[in-house]
């Protein structure tokens, strides 16, 4: 077998023992660096967009990548039960197909040749099963069990503080949900992924738009409020944290290299001291370069594993930092509250 760089990346972040592969590693790659891991990721992002385009594909990016593809040899793992889960329409599915054929043309080529690349994808396109407390999964007299946030104090001065609010599969299974109601939405007015509801970034989704996200994270959210209360005891009055409008929480995407936000607040001035802000990263931190938050108060960039939750004031000024490659997606919630 021959071992790719590719192969090799995959091999170190599953802990394989390099001193196992020394037969088969290339003294070139014994300087294999983060660096390095970071251009390949970025370059693999760069040619699955690129390769998608070119099969005339583009649209279904966002479906495919939240499906769990990251390259074009990925499609060929895809089933047809799958395809329609993903509820791809007439004009792409036979495209699709297509593409499969022909990836599965090459592999058996590569494979009689005895250089097969290594691609450990395993692909979902499951909408449901991972919120087990979610008001769908319970039934009429069930209690949801309470939800762990681990909350870590950054700075205690300037309300600063982080923790989880997702689990890695909860996170998958919005991202599903999300990209698939954006493709079915796609040439709708109103629909899918927008860059009218807010100015600083790219795109944008409200979450009561999409089918069955409120109903399925509902519980959690009802708890992460009575946890914010817990944070802000004595100083906010009970019962007043809720979202601030119809429109919270939503849904935030950077697709390939974009320009972060500058210094702001997340509200006028007016309402900035009386609102509370979680931002929540759901994509996998593999799969995207750059990012995080710059607060200017602790002056530190923060950055979030899959799931977890930056929680701070409205007033607290703040920017994102650029994205350089890859699909950055994140929740946001702007909460109104009463001091």
């Amino acid at each position: 077998m021959m071992l790719t760089a590719f192969t090799f990346l995959v091999l170190l972040q599953q802990n394989v023992c390099v001193s196992g592969l020394a037969n088969i590693i290339s003294p070139t790659m014994c300087s294999f660096t983060n660096g390095d891991a970071a251009a390949l990721r970025a370059s693999e992002a760069n040619t699955f967009k690129l390769d998608l385009d070119k099969a005339g594909l583009s649209l279904c990016h966002g479906i495919l990548h939240a499906s769990g593809c990251r390259q074009i040899s990925d499609l060929r793992k895809l089933t047809p039960v799958q395809i329609t889960a993903m509820g791809i329409d007439r004009f792409d599915s036979p495209v699709i197909n297509h593409v499969i054929e022909e990836q599965k043309i090459i592999m058996h080529a590569q494979d009689n040749n005895d250089n097969y690349e290594f691609s450990p994808v395993n692909l979902s396109t499951c909408v449901n099963g991972a919120f087990v407390n979610s008001k769908q999964q319970l039934s009429r007299f069930e209690v949801p069990k309470p939800q762990g946030f681990d909350i870590e104090v950054i700075c205690s001065k300037n309300d600063i503080y982080k923790g989880r609010l997702f689990t890695l599969e909860q996170c998958a299974q919005l991202n599903r949900m999300s990209e698939y109601h954006a493709y079915k939405g796609i040439g709708s007015v109103k629909a899918g992924w927008s860059d009218q509801i807010y100015t600083l970034t790219a795109q944008h989704m409200t979450c009561e738009s999409i089918p069955g996200f409120i109903s399925t994270t509902e519980n959690i959210f009802r708890q992460l409020l009575s946890e914010l209360h817990t944070i802000f005891s004595g100083r906010v009055k009970r019962g007043s944290i809720e979202m601030e409008t119809s429109g919270e929480p939503h849904l935030v995407k950077y697709n390939g290299k974009a320009k972060g936000t500058v210094l702001h607040t997340d509200n006028d001035d007016e309402y900035a001291a009386n609102s509370i802000t979680v931002n929540v990263l759901l994509s996998d931190n593999d799969d995207f370069g750059g990012g995080g938050t710059y607060i200017s108060a602790i002056d530190k960039t923060i950055k979030l594993e899959q799931g977890e939750m930056l929680i701070h004031l409205g007033n607290l000024e703040h920017a994102g930092a650029d994205i350089t490659f890859g699909v950055r997606r994140l929740l946001v919630a702007f909460l109104a509250c009463e001091w």
